[in-house]
């Protein structure tokens, strides 16, 4: 079997982006909502997303714009130190890959694509009704990666799940019941994949 080897150490910062981007899939996708000192409501997709399941935690990757300043996200996640985090599935995707658009910070994105919101419970920032999951998150930690690049810890208060993705025999999603969208290579323009076929082999040792 050929193998393509790539020493990422030694390539520039976007051959490895391309590569390991390309590689390390399929991604899921946090769609969040925050709120500036204004009361406006900002929502953003990122790719770079993994949840961490004792503390009930999840961690996100934010980068910067071209010029160094602060996303959004990132800048709102500051100042009040609270966000919703969505999962979208498949009917949701149009509406979550137009919310990638670069407006500036005096535009919702909420409002501009005309999607209804619901009042959370413990944060400011509200949750789309739409989104069959969403978490209520509060900022924990955040830890710099390097030139343009911030991990974000955020703590889960509280989950919301649409009551079509849930089984109330185990108590919890199951993913036979929904499409979440998740991230592929970008190789040519924005690409994306669905949850498809799942299996069930029995117990397994894997978390």
């Amino acid at each position: 079997m050929t193998t393509i080897t790539r020493d990422l150490s030694s390539l520039p910062k976007r051959d490895v982006y391309r590569i390991l981007s390309s590689l390390v899939i399929p991604r899921p996708i946090a769609w969040i909502t925050t709120v500036d000192g204004d009361g406006r409501v900002n929502l953003a997709p990122f790719s770079s997303f993994m949840g961490i399941f004792g503390p009930p935690m999840l961690a996100v990757t934010l980068g910067r714009r071209k010029d160094g300043s602060l996303k959004d996200t990132h800048r709102n996640l500051q100042e009040r130190g609270e966000a919703v985090v969505h999962i979208a599935d498949l009917p949701l995707l149009e509406a979550l890959h137009a919310s990638a658009a670069d407006v500036g910070p005096e535009v919702s994105e909420v409002e501009r694509l005309g999607l209804a919101m619901e009042p959370s419970l413990r944060v400011a920032p509200p949750r789309l009704r739409d989104a069959p999951v969403a978490l209520e998150c509060r900022l924990n930690h955040e830890l710099e990666l390097g030139p343009g690049s911030t991990l974000v810890l955020l703590d889960v208060l509280v989950s919301h799940a649409t009551e079509r993705i849930w089984s109330a025999e185990e108590d919890s999603a199951d993913a036979s019941l929904w499409r979440p969208v998740s991230r592929l290579a970008s190789v040519v323009g924005p690409n994306y994949g669905a949850l498809g076929q799942t299996f069930h082999l029995g117990v397994s040792e894997l978390p």
